[in-house]
């Protein structure tokens, strides 16, 4: 029998890859960017630790999942506008996909799409963008909706055009490094409804001594306009005083999926879910709910349905 296949090595994927290596099942993992861990990326520089992706998380949310990675002691505190208790990884949220990957023994392929899905005898047939083909006994499809519902035209069309409309929210995160003396505290903003969210902390993990972390989420779309324009327009906003030292900008055009996980969202997913052919599981954000629990929960459920049929 041939191994299964993992589509996207985001949080879900390497959950799902984690999992199907406890359970000693052998898997290859494809991800089409030149690293893993999708929105999820941290970067050390000049004595700041910035997130491009999910940087403030509720403390109280449920983060059982962390002993299993031997990241107990990962949190330090930050700060909002509302008082929230919240936390942010010591070392960057990208602590969570380092410690997913790093013990993986599976063959990992980089920078290669998916193009399409098909049948080969009683196995599936995985079309890749360089024009060869993979087969596999059962298939993870981690990846965002808008890109399986182009995989699936073939193999399931009914489930592709259930896809076919699914849209998203886009995000423009900004990482803003400020001495303590150049910005107002708390820094506050104008009630906005284009800042969904905004969050600093100041301790030594993540920024250096007299200094600031400044991370704002935006919805405004970067292409229309610019880093540098979005950076000054922060710093108009919170009447900063001297000019950030540091600055980092991430788009996410597909940041949160609408329409969002409320009533409902869950059985219309079982439904769609209902249209996969066996021996397939979906994984993700965009079918499963947003947090990182949640996320990760859906790749080690993914897994553990495959490991049944694999039975």
């Amino acid at each position: 029998m041939r191994d299964v296949v993992i589509i996207g090595g985001g949080l879900s994927g390497l959950a799902a890859a984690v999992e199907l290596q406890n359970l000693k099942i052998p898997y290859r993992l494809i991800e089409v960017k030149k690293r893993l861990g999708g929105s999820i990326v941290s970067q050390t520089r000049d004595g700041f630790v910035l997130d491009g992706g999910g940087f403030a998380f509720l403390r109280n949310a449920d983060w059982s999942f962390l002993d299993d990675l031997g990241l107990q002691d990962a949190f330090v505190p930050v700060q909002n506008a509302h008082n929230h208790d919240l936390v942010a990884f010591k070392n960057g949220t990208q602590m969570l996909i380092d410690a997913l990957a790093n013990d993986l023994r599976g063959t990992i392929i980089k920078r290669m799409a998916v193009s399409s899905l098909g049948t080969l005898e009683k196995n599936f047939a995985i079309c890749l963008e360089n024009g060869l083909m993979l087969d596999a006994a059962a298939l993870i499809v981690a990846a965002p909706a808008r890109h399986v519902e182009r995989m699936f035209r073939t193999l399931t069309p009914e489930l592709s055009l259930q896809l076919f409309d699914f849209n998203y929210d886009t995000i423009t995160r900004l990482s803003l490094g400020y001495r303590k003396d150049d910005l107002p505290m708390p820094p506050w903003f104008p009630w906005d409804m284009a800042v969904p969210f905004y969050s600093w902390t100041d301790d030594p993990h993540r920024a250096p001594e007299d200094h600031i972390l400044l991370h704002v989420g935006l919805r405004f779309p970067l292409e229309k306009t610019t880093p540098q324009a979005l950076i000054h327009t922060v710093h108009e906003q919170i009447k900063a005083r001297g000019e950030p030292v540091i600055s980092r900008v991430d788009f996410w055009p597909e940041a949160d999926p609408l329409p969002p996980h409320t009533a409902g969202y869950a059985e219309k997913m079982t439904a769609l879910e209902s249209l996969l052919p066996e021996r397939i599981a979906l994984a993700g954000s965009d079918y499963h709910g947003l947090s990182l629990a949640a996320r990760i929960a859906s790749g080690r459920k993914a897994a553990q349905k495959i490991a049944a049929a694999w039975k």
